[in-house]
């Protein structure tokens, strides 16, 4: 199930509260230990400065935590 999860919503578009696009669904982060998933790993668009945004970069990609998001749909809507 995860993993039929995770291919579904791979690439899909990341969106702020404003419904500003930030980037596309690259990967998650996930804690080893138990499984779950800690972060979404987002592709951020080319015209954005991830030093303006909340969140850390790691290898590239905005790492943005799961209590942050807010709805996901066809889109993944972020609660700010």
């Amino acid at each position: 199930m995860p993993t039929t999860f995770g291919r579904e919503i791979l690439g899909r578009d990341v969106v702020d509260q404003a419904g500003d696009k930030l980037g596309a669904l690259a990967d998650f982060s996930i804690d080893m230990g138990s499984g779950s998933i800690t972060a979404l790993l987002v592709n951020l668009e080319p015209d954005l400065d991830p030093s303006m945004l909340p969140w850390p970069t790691v290898e590239g990609l905005l790492s943005v935590p799961v209590n942050e998001i807010a709805d996901v749909s066809s889109t993944i809507l972020l609660a700010r």
